[in-house]
């Protein structure tokens, strides 16, 4: 196996440039920014258009892209020390690398080409900055490298790496990436002007590799689509075209297994499966680590199984686990997106679903002919509901390990449904209209929804939804930045349980606990009230351990564990503002570079933004990332607002570092167009890259 892996990234290499795709001329490409700073490309081919979005999103996060090139090329621990040696590790026991080597060949000449033109405009931007490159010897990148970093980064998203931690030992920390998102639609029947709307609400992280990005790609062989990147991604992820558009929140299935071998009493490394005895493929790898500003080798061992990456217990010695994702199976994720951007209907819109590479994420999809659909989404693995429960799974009996993904008719889905509007927030998928679907519900596998329970974001949406027989677009959009929490919402109810505590023994609490249950459950800026309850939670959430899975699926804390919460609360309030009443606005902040101001929103309100606690300010870390809404009538999108908080661009004195903020404080939006001619019109900036 040693000698495979050069013989297949021989192969590879000589496979691309087989393909003798050309030098792309940078004078073909025009990069249109408009006032806000989003760039709008524009070329005659799709491939010109990647080569400028390359370079454009360069411009603005250089940074923040190399950071997925830096998986890509296995050179995160030269980069990051210890703690990147653990992607270096991960990349290196899913085996990305030979899986990209594998399948490329099997992605169709146009997609490769779009590839090659999105690598060449990155490797040109590096050129042409060398002092803003991370690590010297990162550039120049290829195309199975920018591949093979989207294989790393879905495998994060999913419990791959989870799977690993847990097997391995040590800290591999999976990144806490996605705290929920937004997505809904409602048709003609719903809406006050007989369009149909769309809204896309990912909530994704403030800042870094896994921010959003927005952008308009345009060229002349059918690519026509506006929306959001993850810095440094290849296409689009959620927007719209002249067509259509899609949003995509984040869902909960179990996304992959994990299989404790059984190995032979004597002979080493042997285990058996399907009654025969199989020996386990050592695979082994030169971590590059920096250590005090020198590379140190470090030598790690895994291995390979009929099951996929195995590796063995640092607990156990003689126990084996496998792990089973088929997130690191598959390289076509990046080229669906790309397809999706490109579609023109519902039916070619479902077509590409069928594709099924992009690992998770529910999709709320709207169109101009009136059509809303919602599919829970993902590479589902295929196997029986007993089995799917288990945490680990014998691993000796091919019955026990699955085969096959969950085909897109398999999936809790809702199209065109009576009551014209479809949402999701990251809530059960089973409750994505105006009831549950309880005979969905009943004829899918219960493996498919791990939340199966309502936030406060959806009560609160459907509540909105159900009220009015027909909604205006004005309030379809100010639904979205809403701050309220629902009075029954899951959370909500649990928290009004401690009401009743007794607080005899602690009297110099009842303040504070007063106050806390003044709060009217909306999050004003000048609120007290909010502030108190947002801190108490801090500090019980903290203690417990709990995530944002408690808003939907509940949480369970005693009385001593809620009166220790208010103690700690208490304390931190008296000991940074020498009172417990401080205004929601003075603690709660939103924060780019030197610019500070009051965080709109409340974690779980539609408006979400969760926090991070730094001392005596709590910093927007996660929430509302992007936001982009549409109205389509029968020629396509109306109406297009966005907002991206602060601004596009990632560098210090751009003048779009922060062109967005005010909109972000105000819970406002721009307006944005696709219209070629109006763009240049009205364009602050427009150059070719160079």
């Amino acid at each position: 196996m040693k000698r495979i892996l050069p013989v297949l990234l021989f192969l590879v290499s000589s496979f691309v440039q087989a393909q003798n795709f050309p030098p792309i001329d940078p004078e073909r490409i025009d990069i249109v920014r408009d006032e806000w700073g989003v760039p709008h490309i524009f070329a005659p081919t799709d491939a010109e258009v990647a080569y400028g979005l390359a370079w454009a999103n360069a411009e603005d996060a250089f940074k923040d892209m190399q950071d997925l090139l830096v998986i890509g090329k296995g050179r995160s621990g030269r980069y990051q020390g210890a703690e990147g040696a653990k992607s270096d590790f991960f990349r290196h026991v899913i085996q990305a690398e030979a899986t990209v080597a594998k399948q490329i060949s099997e992605l169709p000449k146009d997609y490769l080409q779009y590839l090659d033109g999105y690598v060449q405009g990155i490797n040109a931007y590096a050129k042409a900055h060398p002092k803003e490159r991370v690590l010297k010897k990162l550039f120049p990148v290829t195309v199975e490298e920018v591949l093979v970093s989207y294989v790393v980064a879905l495998s994060f998203m999913t419990d791959a790496a989870s799977a690993m931690e847990q097997i391995y030992g040590g800290k591999l920390d999976k990144e806490q990436i996605a705290l929920g998102s937004n997505a809904y639609a409602i048709n003609s029947q719903k809406s006050a002007d007989s369009l149909t709307y769309l809204c896309i609400n990912p909530h994704m992280k403030m800042s870094g590799t896994f921010s959003f990005y927005e952008t308009h790609l345009q060229s002349e062989e059918g690519l026509n689509m506006y929306g959001a990147i993850f810095q440094g991604g290849t296409s689009v992820f959620m927007g719209n075209n002249e067509h259509l558009g899609w949003g995509m929140t984040w869902n909960h299935f179990a996304t992959g297994d994990t299989y404790k071998l059984k190995m032979h009493p004597k002979d080493k490394l042997m285990y058996e499966y399907d009654g025969k005895w199989l020996k386990l493929d050592r695979k082994r790898v030169w971590l590059k680590v920096k250590v005090a500003g020198i590379t140190v080798p470090v030598r790690k061992t895994s291995y390979w199984s009929v099951h996929g990456p195995v590796l063995q217990s640092t607990e156990d010695k003689d126990a084996f686990y496998a792990f089973r994702y088929p997130a690191f199976m598959d390289i076509k994720a990046p080229m669906q997106w790309y397809k999706m951007n490109k579609t023109k209907s519902l039916d070619e819109f479902k077509e590409v679903l069928g594709m099924m590479s992009i690992s998770l994420f529910n999709i709320i999809y709207a169109d101009k002919e009136d059509n809303i659909f919602y599919v829970s989404y993902g590479q589902v693995p295929y196997r029986e509901d007993s089995i799917a429960k288990m945490k680990v799974v014998p691993g000796h009996d091919s019955k026990m390990v699955w085969q096959r993904l969950h085909k897109l008719d398999e999936l809790p889905q809702e199209e065109n449904p009576d009551c014209n509007y479809i949402y999701n927030t990251n809530n059960t998928p089973f409750f994505a209209t105006c009831d549950v679907n309880e005979k969905l519900k009943l004829e899918l596998k219960s493996y498919l929804d791990e939340r199966s329970g309502q936030n406060n974001r959806a009560v609160v949406l459907q509540a909105f939804l159900d009220q009015k027989e027909r909604i205006s677009f004005e309030d379809f959009q100010a639904i979205k930045f809403d701050n309220s929490y629902h009075p029954d919402s899951y959370i909500v109810q649990q928290l009004n349980a401690f009401k009743a505590l007794d607080l005899s023994r602690n009297e110099d609490l009842r303040d504070i606990f007063r106050l806390m249950y003044s709060w009217d459950y909306v999050a004003d800026s000048n609120d007290a009230a909010a502030t108190v309850m947002m801190v108490v939670t801090d500090f019980l959430f903290k203690a417990k351990k709990y995530s944002d899975e408690q808003f939907i699926m509940g949480f369970s804390a005693t009385d001593e564990e809620f009166i220790e919460a208010l103690i700690s609360a208490k304390d931190w309030l008296v000991k940074h503002y020498e009172k417990i009443e401080v205004p929601l606005g003075k603690i709660f902040l939103a924060e780019k570079g030197d610019v500070r101001f009051p965080c709109p929103g409340f974690p779980d309100a539609l408006a979400a933004n969760y926090a991070k606690r730094v001392e005596d300010k709590f910093i927007a870390e996660y929430g509302d990332t992007y936001t982009q809404f549409v109205a389509f009538d029968k020629s396509g999108p109306k109406e297009i607002r966005t907002q991206l908080p602060f601004g596009n661009s990632n560098k210090v004195g751009s003048p779009y570092f922060v062109s967005q903020a005010e909109l972000f404080r105000k819970q406002a939006t721009k307006p944005v167009s696709m219209d070629k001619t109006l763009i240049y019109r009205q364009a602050r900036e427009i150059y070719h890259p160079k």
